[in-house]
């Protein structure tokens, strides 16, 4: 019961403790008198059996808001590692830093294995459907010290129609014209001395402006510097400024070769790699002109030597006939000279040595 229906009743009810001045007074007769009755109701008035008391809602509990469950700290008697702790425990200690290293070159390794793999397999696809493919760059070819050609080029590149036999280290060689050109003959026993002689006649040194030495001159480099296809189609080159025609094998057993019949974009590359087209001019092709589809065809042997060039544009074609790793030295016709200037041995005086040409 609450406090406030507590109150009513005690409003209601008479008191229990009598009054000092009441003390030895009998108690009254009347009967008591109920509760919520009027007091100034009859004898008549009807008395209620049981007390009306105040509606009261129960109340509410109050609600104590718990703190926060604080984490045990390791080390502490009732500390318990979480699950994903306990995983990562054990997980740490069955995967070992060796083994997980292991796990790592191992599946690299596989990684690496099938991409070699898949590139192989696409360059072997690439080479079935397209078998027109430029020469491997870095090919491997023998030593080539001295080389027999043939040079049947015209203007613009030089005009040169014979066999010229040449060593590459000191640039001595030898001339013997064909065609056009036939019974001219130079020779160079050092490669700054040269000498010529037309028919089979006496040797002689060159001339002021001489044609043929002139254009030998020009020429030389140029062979004694080619080897190999690197020598023609340099990295740069290479890079998207060269499209290949067509490519056939000529010839059986030891004299087959290789042909390609290519075009070179001279124009770009020349703008893009200007020191690498100053190289291709100078060492490579004389003459070459800057365009959009420059044709040049070359042929490989079997050992990937060069063994033939084509510059249809500029018109130089040479062709290599022999190659050895044998150094060249032609004879020396400085001693013939000397003896025509002072007299052969019959005693006939120098004045009746008459020189040809």
């Amino acid at each position: 019961m609450q406090s406030g229906d507590r109150e009513g009743l005690d409003g209601d009810l008479p008191s229990a403790t009598p009054e000092p001045s009441q003390a030895h007074e009998p108690a009254p007769t009347t009967p008591p008198r109920a509760a919520g009755s009027d007091p100034d109701a009859g004898p008549t008035a009807k008395v209620a059996t049981r007390p009306q008391l105040p509606r009261s809602d129960a109340a509410r509990p109050s609600i104590v808001e718990s703190a926060a469950p604080s984490r045990p700290t390791p080390g502490a008697p009732t500390w318990y590692r979480s699950d994903q702790d306990r995983y990562k425990s054990v997980r740490r200690r069955a995967n070992p830093l060796h083994r997980r290293l292991a796990r790592g070159v191992i599946g690299l390794s596989l990684l690496g294995a099938a991409g070699f793999g898949i590139y192989l397999g696409a360059r072997e696809v690439r080479d079935y459907l397209n078998r027109d493919t430029l020469p491997a760059a870095g090919a491997d070819t023998p030593v080539i010290r001295a080389s027999s050609f043939l040079v049947t080029s015209s203007a613009p590149a030089p005009e040169i129609n014979g066999t010229i036999t040449l060593d590459a280290a000191s640039g001595a060689y030898e001339f013997v014209g064909a065609g056009s050109m036939a019974g001219v003959q130079v020779v160079s026993p050092d490669g700054r001395r040269v000498f010529v002689r037309v028919g089979g006649g006496t040797w002689r040194q060159p001339e002021a402006g001489d044609s043929i030495v002139g254009a030998l001159g020009r020429a030389i480099p140029y062979l004694a510097d080619v080897e190999d296809a690197d020598d023609v189609l340099t990295n740069r080159l290479r890079q998207g400024y060269i499209d290949l025609i067509d490519r056939t094998t000529e010839g059986v057993d030891d004299g087959q070769r290789t042909r390609y019949e290519m075009t070179f974009d001279t124009f770009a590359f020349s703008e893009r790699f200007p020191l690498q087209w100053q190289a291709l001019q100078r060492d490579a092709i004389p003459g070459i002109g800057v365009g959009r589809a420059i044709s040049v065809t070359i042929w490989l042997n079997e050992e990937d030597v060069l063994v033939r060039l084509l510059d249809e544009d500029t018109n130089w074609a040479w062709e290599r006939l022999t190659y050895t790793d044998q150094s060249f030295r032609p004879a020396d016709p400085a001693d013939t000279i000397v003896a025509a200037t002072t007299g052969d041995e019959s005693g006939q005086p120098a004045g009746d040595a008459q020189l040809d040409g």
